[in-house]
């Protein structure tokens, strides 16, 4: 069930960087279209590995927020400050216990005065029966560590 775990968390963020690049293509609410029952086959596909009440602890918002709809509006917010945004997965790894720890490249640029955006999020998802039921975004490697019980000794090696 692990490695099954990995292809998911990779089907996953390669469905998020699909579902971004159609969207800068003609931007508009993920909200809006969750609603209408007419978001853009790259944005079904990423709701397709995501359980319906899952929770993703995010970043850029500091928040916890449940479900598809809410993830759908917290997407809007932090695309109200962007001009654009990628997610570049660098390696996904097994942790056990249903959970895989993801470091992942993020680059954008804000709106306006269009500066540039290049950071890494250390992720840890949880998954239960094939659909991703927790998402942690942590800025710290360490602390992405921590919150999925591990030490750095324990946890995986970056490639």
């Amino acid at each position: 069930m692990s490695q099954e775990n990995v292809e998911i968390a990779r089907r996953f963020f390669a469905a998020v960087k699909r579902s971004f690049e159609t969207y800068w293509q003609n931007p508009h609410s993920f909200a809006a279209a969750l609603e209408a029952e007419e978001l853009w086959p790259e944005a079904r596909e990423v709701f397709k590995f995501v359980h319906p009440d899952a929770e993703w602890q995010t970043i850029f918002l500091a928040a916890t927020v449940r479900g598809h709809l809410e993830m759908a509006r917290a997407w809007d917010d932090y695309l109200k400050w962007v001009e654009s945004y990628d997610v570049f997965p660098k390696e996904i790894t097994d942790l056990g216990a249903d959970r895989v720890f993801a470091i992942l490249r993020v680059t954008g640029k804000a709106k306006g005065d269009g500066l540039p955006m290049e950071t890494v999020f250390f992720d840890v998802l949880t998954l239960r029966a094939g659909s991703i039921v927790r998402l942690e975004e942590y800025r710290d490697r360490a602390e992405a560590l921590e919150a999925a019980g591990l030490s750095e000794q324990d946890a995986p090696v970056d490639s």
